[in-house]
């Protein structure tokens, strides 16, 4: 009885592994994500990175290894700093244009067949209804630029290198399956995280 009820409990976890990489899979393709663990010493991550290139198709140049006093450790988590700025001048760009059009359309129905107020006052209606239309716009870009999803895995490799520890950074590949890599991972650590990069 307590080997069914075990059972069980893996199958429904493993079932939320695969919804959640699902979910994430509509969202973003693989080659986005980036998992990273963290270890006690460098001969372990050595160790466990034979397991997963092994067990998965993770190429060497795949893997960055962060240690305490790293002083690539900012290049090594984040992407270049252009491909950065270009991401967030389009999405500011892209969703205040959106924000704009949806204000300005807003209005003009509005002014159209909107209540007398509006329709008598055209000009006060579009100034009402563009601004906040753009600033909601821009005001979503900030947070997709801000990426607090980033932070959880940021915090763990800098407080895993700031306490001498060794923390492992694989960058996926769209064939590649974000959850294998991760359940791999936990095998021989609990600290495990995953993120957009």
């Amino acid at each position: 009885m307590m080997n069914n009820q075990s059972s069980n409990k893996t199958d429904s976890g493993s079932g939320k592994s695969r919804q959640h990489e699902n979910l994430r899979a509509n969202v973003v393709s693989n080659d986005e994500l980036q998992v990273a663990a963290v270890f006690s010493s460098k001969q372990k991550v050595q160790e466990v990175l034979e397991i997963v290139q092994c067990n998965t198709t993770v190429e060497p140049s795949q893997v960055e290894v962060i240690e305490a006093g790293d002083p690539r450790m900012s290049e090594k988590l984040e992407r270049k700093s252009d491909s950065i700025g270009k991401s967030m001048w389009s999405s500011h760009l892209l969703l205040g244009s959106l924000g704009l059009v949806a204000g300005l359309l807003a209005a003009f129905i509005l002014t159209q067949f909107g209540p007398a107020l509006t329709q008598q006052n055209p000009l006060f209606t579009y100034i009402a209804l563009i601004s906040p239309g753009l600033f909601i716009g821009l005001f979503i870009a900030g947070l997709i630029g801000l990426r607090p999803d980033r932070n959880e895995i940021i915090q763990t490799v800098r407080h895993a290198a700031r306490y001498g520890k060794v923390a492992l950074v694989i960058n996926l590949k769209k064939s590649q399956s974000s959850s294998k890599v991760a359940q791999l991972l936990k095998q021989h650590t609990d600290s495990v995280v995953e993120s957009i990069r």
